[in-house]
């Protein structure tokens, strides 16, 4: 979304509606921006399209991309007694100096604990990958930020004079990995960056699609 506005393929009005420039199809580089172009072609809210393409085939095919490269991972949602487990392994070894049986007990406490902690969709690899994006145009801000987002002390959405009114129908990124990030189905669950996923013409093989990746990402630097 942010490389079609920032070349101009589409326009997105006052009150969100997203709309094609060209209705062929025009300037696409990436089948997700295909697919994007083609959705606009009638205006179309921004939310409708980005949540849209976000459960498309293509998006799908970007995250296994993603997955092959090991840039991305299956997450683990974080449970809430995640700290429990942990401390009931602490009391187990504080015990087991009283009683050697209860050492025993310690490793399936950390198990449980790690279990529950979860994990990040964006793998060791993928961070990084993020490491040498940075922000040195508005597209790739909002690939690191989202929409929503700050750099340099400015909102992300102002780059591209988008109201605040606008920016707030965009669907916020996920703060905890989604049961919709998997290898072999679209959404953007994950950190992901939605809005930017199509930012880049090699399908995520260089930097800045590896920060499409990360950040949610597509939950990483991605936004919205």
């Amino acid at each position: 979304m942010a490389r079609l506005i920032d070349t101009g393929l589409v326009r997105v009005s006052r009150d969100g509606l997203v709309s094609a420039v060209h209705q062929n199809g025009h300037g696409a580089t990436t089948s997700v921006e295909a697919r994007m172009l083609s959705h606009a072609r009638t205006a179309v809210r921004i939310d409708e399209i980005v949540q849209s393409i976000a459960k498309s085939p293509e998006v799908a095919d970007l995250y296994r991309h993603l997955f092959s490269r090991r840039l991305m991972q299956v997450p683990r949602r974080r449970g809430e007694g995640w700290w429990f487990s942990l401390a009931v392994a602490g009391l187990l070894t504080l015990a087991g100096f009283v009683s050697p049986a209860f050492f025993v007990g310690v490793p399936v406490a950390l198990c449980f604990s790690f279990l529950q902690y979860g994990r990040s969709p964006v793998t060791k690899a993928g961070k990084d990958a993020l490491k040498h994006v940075t922000a040195h145009d508005r597209v790739h801000a909002v690939a690191l930020h989202g929409f929503s987002g700050r750099t340099g002390g400015q909102n992300v959405g102002e780059l591209f004079d988008l109201p605040q009114e606008v920016v707030k129908l965009i669907p916020p990124r996920s703060r905890r990995p989604g049961k919709r990030s998997k290898p072999d189905g679209g959404g953007c669950g994950s950190g992901s960056s939605c809005s930017s996923c199509g930012t880049t013409s090699g399908g995520c093989g260089g930097s800045s699609g590896s920060s499409c990746g990360g950040s949610s990402g597509c939950g990483g630097g991605g936004g919205d």
